[in-house]
């Protein structure tokens, strides 16, 4: 966007005189210099500009996509979060600066306009044009401006306020559009009820973009979506597809009422949007598939997703101090979204679900168009609580702060004495060797939390009690402890609370043994925690290896999605750190044994059988025994993918996995280019990323290296799937060291292509990365940041790269010893 006039004039008398004007890209800033200080009064600025749709997708920009009769069609949209709707229109693009704001486009006849409100009219203006003029919106922050300009197609139902809600995609995809139309009413309905708060514009519009940088955007009344994460064939699309589509619309209308009626006031409580709406989504998708299990997948998709990021020293708490567009850029991780939600979780739980409802719905009251801070919602769901239980032992405010202020989060260990267990908690660390010295931000609570502490024994598992370990308590905690011989304890109920525990050895001993007698004793999510934790407690030398695979013995008996995914997610992580260690080979094999059972009740059948967990359990289990080396697995991937080959149908739900190993095993160039051709003529978005997955699984180098020259060219792959591809091939282990070498040789393209601010860019290191764990690579690293040290919005992210490297380099040279001597015992 380039400024062409200015002009400051006030309420009344002349213009201001403008003596110089600038732009300051260190801040992003247009300066207006008037020479001197301004009386107090109310002024008026005026500007003409004019900017460009090309070269970027954020900010207001052209995309284009290509009908199944190859004729490519374009149409104009914009998306702003965070800092980007200065790129469109001059503004003040700070949150707590909101507006009202009146939308007028101009447009061919041809096309539809859309905005965030209501059209108010429309006007033929000559030449085959068309001027869309629409209400004034509600005041609103400038990340929420939204406006498009597009030939598509719409569905509408009513919801029950009387509103229209509407999706819009292009016609040869408006039918791919039901399932998000049906679910998104519902939940719009929904959450009408559930905050208490009415939707507050006249209309509710999702749409899909062709080419778009995140995965969805909450524009109010004007939603924008990824196509991947709105459209569903239900012959194409798999059930993991189906749920991800839930999920995300259910986020993004969350984000109606949590970000949009009232907005955090700066970006530093940017998880009052984001894990709000992260913690809620759950809540919405259940109540459209309550056969889904949802509430119990937040456990591994979310909590102990983050806990990955946030058990390094180069984490970052909740809120988090930022100051110029790079750091706003850099924060849009998994803190605020998941660990975010995570104690917004674990919040609702100790309050109780109706104080902490009416606690939201006084916020959003109170705070109606406007802004707020974390404090604000505390106070809120604090009076709700005092005023429905009479308890005034629990400070929400003090409780919080220790979750939200400081990074990281606790490990409670747990010693058995002849009557008592007693309790400490400490700040875990993967990386035993961590300089805690070293960490990134401070912490005015010494690394330790207000704990709502549960636990259970054998002896009577229908009580769950709890206790709160206080942040300031250095003493210890200690709880009795049945004088049951036979008897184990099990804490952290249902994974409700954000931290690991540790027992005594022969706590976790006898867990293992019930685990093996009689694993449906110990709820799903329990055990989930209980493999995730171990892993963990093993990578951090507080466990020794033996018990943690110990574990792991139980796992021929599983059945459920939800242990099965955890257990999935840590022997996929031992798999790729051992991968290049002699003891690969008898890892595969353990894993082969321990997934024979299971994968001979899942099965491959249609790939459509059994339920919605089903079939997310059979996928899970097909990728672990094919990527282990299962061969009547690899045999079957190999006959389906031949099958795919010649034109035949695969089900949904195992083409993923078809593609990867099919790729892996047998594909060349010609087998790879029906792939690739199958990509350009495939009009379902989840069809696509699932082909350029299996593309990068290919073992033949020159293929890749082609497929990375193809990112290039935004022809062949859209700017959006960019860092998809590269991420992709770096997967591969023969990708690997090719995308490492090719990052580093085109790293000035990359810069200007993308710049530093981009943070999808300043991700891309790190994944690449991720498994390095000789100092040689270590060595790469350090000289390549040496070299380009302008890490812009990935700056973060570089540290956080080389403490993971670190950490694996250690973790090799202590522990595959160990492992060996495990696996040796029991195979």
């Amino acid at each position: 966007m380039t400024i062409l006039s200015s002009l400051i004039t006030p309420k009344s008398g002349p213009a201001v005189n403008i003596v110089n004007e600038f732009f300051y890209p260190e801040n992003e800033f247009y300066v207006l210099d008037v020479g001197g200080a301004l009386p107090i009064g109310e002024y008026t600025i005026s500007l003409t500009f004019t900017g460009s749709l090309l070269g970027h997708i954020v900010g207001f920009y052209k995309s284009t996509y290509t009908t199944p009769d190859g004729e490519e069609r374009a149409l104009a949209t914009s998306k702003f979060q965070p800092t980007d709707a200065r790129r469109a229109f001059p503004c003040f693009d700070e949150p707590n600066l909101k507006a009202t704001y009146i939308t007028t486009l101009v447009h061919d006849k041809k096309y539809i306009a859309l905005s965030n409100m209501d059209v108010e009219s429309e006007t033929d203006i000559g030449d085959d044009r068309v001027k869309t003029r629409f209400t004034e919106s509600v005041a609103m922050s400038s990340y929420l401006a939204c406006f498009i300009v597009c030939d598509f197609e719409s569905k509408t139902k009513t919801l029950k306020s009387g509103k229209p809600f509407s999706v819009y995609a292009p016609d040869f995809q408006i039918n791919q559009t039901d399932y998000a139309l049906d679910s998104g009413a519902k939940i719009t309905d929904f959450f009408e009820e559930y905050y208490a708060v009415e939707y507050p514009l006249p209309k509710l519009d999702m749409i899909s973009i062709p080419d778009f940088s995140s995965g969805a955007m909450e524009h109010w009344g004007l939603i924008t979506y990824r196509e991947r994460y709105m459209l569903y064939d239900e012959q194409e699309s798999s059930a993991a597809n189906k749920q991800r589509i839930l999920s995300v619309v259910s986020h993004e209308l969350a984000h109606m009422w949590f970000g949009n009626i009232v907005t955090m006031d700066w970006w530093d409580d940017l998880w009052l949007n984001e894990g709000f709406a992260s913690y809620v989504e759950y809540i919405g998708a259940n109540h459209v598939e309550p056969d889904w299990q949802m509430f119990d997948q937040f456990v591994p998709t979310d909590m102990l997703y983050v806990f990955g990021l946030d058990q390094i020293t180069t984490s970052h708490p909740i809120i988090v101090e930022l100051e110029n567009p790079d750091e706003i850029n850099e924060v849009f991780d998994s803190i605020p979204y998941s660990k975010g939600a995570s104690v917004l979780r674990m919040l609702n739980n100790f309050i109780g679900e109706e104080s902490f409802t009416q606690g939201v719905t006084k916020y959003l009251e109170d705070f109606k168009f406007g802004t707020a801070v974390s404090d604000d919602l505390y106070e809120r769901i604090q009076e709700a609580y005092e005023t429905n239980t009479g308890d005034t032992s629990i400070n929400v405010t003090r409780v919080m702060h220790t979750w939200t202020k400081q990074m990281g989060f606790p490990v409670v260990t747990i010693t058995r004495t002849d009557t008592e267990l007693q309790l400490e908690q400490m700040w875990f660390l993967v990386d035993p060797n961590a300089n805690k010295s070293a960490a990134l931000y401070g912490s005015d609570y010494d690394y330790r939390w207000e704990i709502p502490f549960t636990y259970q024994y054998k002896s009577d598992l229908s009580q769950v009690h709890e206790l709160w370990m206080q942040w300031d308590d250095t003493d210890g905690d200690v709880i009795p402890f049945p004088t049951s011989g036979d008897d184990w304890y099990l804490a952290n109920y249902e994974e409700m609370n954000f931290y690991r525990v540790n027992y005594d050895s022969d706590n976790w001993q006898k867990l293992s043994d019930q685990l093996m007698n009689d694993h449906t004793v110990i709820n799903a999510s329990d055990r989930a925690g209980l493999i995730d934790d171990a892993f963990n407690l093993g990578r951090a030398e507080q466990l020794n290896y033996d018990v943690v695979l110990d574990m792991t013995l139980y796992l021929e008996k599983e059945t459920e999605y939800v242990p099965w995914t955890v257990a999935s997610d840590n022997l996929a992580w031992l798999s790729e750190i051992l991968r290049f260690q002699n003891i690969y080979g008898l890892f595969r094999e353990y894993v082969v044994k321990q997934t024979t059972s299971i994968y001979a009740s899942t099965g491959w059948g249609t790939g459509g059988a059994g339920s919605h967990l089903d079939r997310l359990l059979r996928s899970d289990i097909i990728d672990l025994a094919c990527g282990h080396g299962n061969q009547d697995c690899l045999e079957e991937a190999v006959l389906q993918f031949n099958t795919f080959l010649s034109g035949g149908d695969v089900a949904p739900d195992i083409r993923s996995i078809v593609y990867i190993y099919g790729a892996q095993e047998m594909v060349g160039q010609d087998e790879w280019d029906i792939m690739w051709q199958a990509y350009e003529n495939s009009q379902v978005a989840s069809e696509k990323l699932r082909l350029l997955y299996g593309m990068a699984q290919t073992r033949q180098v020159w293929l890749l290296s082609r497929y990375l020259e193809y990112t290039k060219d935004e022809n062949l792959i859209r700017t959006q799937d960019f860092f998809s591809v590269v991420t992709y091939i770096s997967d591969n282990p023969v990708g690997n060291p090719l995308v490492w070498d090719w990052v580093r040789k085109n790293w000035d393209y990359l810069v200007d292509r993308f710049g530093t601010s981009n943070r999808y860019l300043g991700r891309l290191v790190p994944s690449i990365t991720d498994f390095y764990s000789t100092e040689l690579k270590l060595q790469e690293m350090q000289d390549f940041f040496e070299k380009y040290p302008d890490g812009g919005a990935g700056e973060r992210g570089r540290k956080q790269a080389l403490e993971r490297v670190r950490t694996n380099i250690n973790w090799v040279n202590k522990n595959v010893g160990v492992i060996e001597d495990w696996l040796m015992r029991n195979m």
